[in-house]
């Protein structure tokens, strides 16, 4: 899909052929082309015009669309881009083009005129040049929204203890079986959580970890466990990567196997 909307992949529109004029077509103005308006402005600078109406919900922040529409620059009309059936996130496309989708609903068509503010700025991008205002006609077909993301509790966020590295960690659930080495390959599941929000980023289940090529923290923390066992982790802001907004961990050692060979 050509996309602009996500500034990835971007593919010029052929220029159009230019056909040497008579004197006679010469002296004739070339016709314009329809100057595209929007009569409603919001207060973010978005100007929109209803074309069609939808009905139901409106989209959010995090849905999934499923659109037809085409771009166009707002100073000769032409076209830059348009698809059809085309399917991307809304937080995923530029800042003009995500406000309205967020008005609409399914259904709906809508004229957007976006500024080059919301749009792509003094940069520009591929037929877009720097600071062009922008045009575009969008109906939305559909839309999906995800679940929301799980969130720990407040109580459940923060570890109690804390090892000579500096890595936190808490007891969650005890364990009885063995202790893992550099040998091994750790049989887990995982959730890496915002220790502020306890919104959780990132969940796996029966993820294997080799421990010698696990990072030197959470190799050390996998060593601290016996299988059966569920320990909160939190990264030390001096740990490899980590900053003060690394996430948390809660792991679950579920076995210990012998890792696979390295290979050469």
């Amino acid at each position: 899909m050509k996309n602009y909307l996500h500034a990835l992949s971007l593919v010029a529109v052929s220029t159009a052929t230019v056909i040497p004029a008579t004197s006679a077509a010469a002296a004739e103005p070339a016709a314009a082309k329809p100057v595209l308006t929007c009569k409603v402005k919001t207060a973010e600078g978005l100007s929109y015009t209803v074309l069609k109406a939808g009905k139901g919900e409106r989209p959010g922040p995090d849905a999934r669309v499923e659109v037809n529409y085409s771009g166009r620059l707002a100073s000769d009309g032409s076209e830059f881009d348009s698809g059809e059936g085309a399917k991307f996130k809304i937080g995923g496309v530029i800042p003009g083009f995500a406000q309205g989708l967020k008005l609409m609903q399914p259904g709906a068509k809508y004229r957007l005129c976006i500024p080059a503010a919301l749009g792509y700025g003094a940069d520009g991008s591929g037929p877009i040049p720097a600071n062009a205002d922008l045009v575009f006609e969008v109906d939305l077909l559909s839309f999906t929204t995800p679940p929301p993301k799980p969130v720990i509790p407040a109580d459940a966020r923060g570890c109690t203890q804390t090892s000579a590295s500096g890595l936190g960690y808490a007891i969650v659930t005890a364990g009885s079986g063995r202790m893992a080495t550099d040998a091994d390959m750790a049989l887990v599941d995982f959730s890496l959580f915002d220790p502020a929000s306890g919104v959780v980023d990132q969940q796996r289940q029966w993820e294997k970890v080799p421990l010698s090529m696990a990072t030197s923290f959470f190799a050390e923390a996998l060593k601290m466990m016996p299988v059966g066992s569920t320990y909160r982790f939190c990264m030390p802001t001096s740990a490899e990567g980590a900053s003060e907004a690394a996430p948390n961990i809660i792991v679950t050692l579920i076995d210990l196997r012998p890792a696979p060979p390295a290979e050469d």
